[in-house]
């Protein structure tokens, strides 16, 4: 078969019904993937089940770790249509492990994730936010100066640097995109501002207070769409178009339609059937749970 430059990979599906102690019908599913270095695949061996129950994201995610190890997560287009092929209904929607996660956050100074909810003793958000709408609301402006609000990272707006050197804040009243705004700030001082204490939240306050300003872009972000429910960083989408679109800002959790294979963002509390892996996680410690079934 010719030489050993390229990954050979090996797939093995086996399709059983196992009576579980609820009495739900799972399809067993295993890959064994031996790669050359191919890095899209997963590294481990792993089985997936498809779990013939109607749960909502949470439960589902619940689930999976009591019985598995955890909600799916799909690397590739053959794991996509390994994983289509599994549902025994072709127009099943089917819960993934891919979530919006609204609440969870960086600042761009640090790099770390921290979560920001509603609750936060001096980051507050403004009025009904964050709402992501239309899934293309990234970036955080402060709005009137006290309040903050997510807004497209395209959006043109004032910003505020901070500078390390003299622990100053500068506010520069040129409107640029977030982005454009961050590079200003590291290239002229230390970063875009973060608000970590209440006496960074004073200043800030004071530096922005009588500017008129109606948005200025902070230092706080969010990588929409990632990690998955087992903290994996897998990179794969198969969106059907014009999705994810957040519609009516209440669509955090991703579903498969089983019929095309696409991917649709959803409300986390519909009832769907939903897939489950059995495998090894990146790291235990910091895998995530959802904060949207309420809506």
């Amino acid at each position: 078969m010719g030489d050993n430059n390229y990954a050979t990979i090996i797939i093995m599906v086996t399709i059983s019904v196992v009576q579980m102690p609820r009495m739900e019908g799972t399809c067993l599913l295993l890959l064994l993937l031996l790669s050359g270095g191919l890095s899209t695949l997963p590294p481990n061996l792993k089985e997936h089940h498809f779990v013939n129950q109607l749960m909502n994201w949470t439960e589902a995610q619940s689930y999976c770790r009591e019985h598995f190890t955890d909600l799916v997560t799909v690397y590739n287009s053959d794991i996509n249509q390994l994983l289509r092929s599994m549902a025994p209904n072709l127009e099943d929607w089917v819960w993934l492990g891919l979530y919006n996660d609204r609440y969870s956050w960086k600042w761009s100074m640090e790099g770390k994730h921290f979560y920001v909810g509603s609750t936060h003793e001096f980051l507050i958000w403004a009025n009904g936010q964050p709402d992501c709408v239309n899934a293309n609301e990234y970036c955080v402006a402060l709005q009137g100066q006290t309040q903050m609000d997510d807004r497209p990272c395209g959006d043109s707006y004032p910003f505020l640097c901070y500078n390390a050197s003299s622990t100053s804040y500068i506010l520069v009243m040129e409107s640029r995109s977030w982005s454009e705004a961050q590079s200003y700030c590291r290239t002229y001082h230390t970063d875009l501002t973060s608000i970590r204490r209440k006496e960074e939240k004073s200043n800030i306050t004071l530096t922005l207070n009588g500017s008129g300003v109606q948005y200025v872009w902070i230092g706080l972000y969010r990588d929409p769409w990632a990690p998955w429910s087992d903290n994996t960083t897998s990179t794969f989408t198969n969106w059907a178009p014009s999705e994810p679109n957040n519609k009516n800002s209440f669509e955090y959790c991703v579903s498969m339609y089983s019929m095309p294979g696409k991917w649709y963002d959803a409300r986390c509390n519909y009832k769907l059937n939903f897939f489950c892996f059995t495998g090894e996680v990146q790291n235990t410690n910091t895998v995530r749970s959802c904060h949207h079934v309420k809506h």
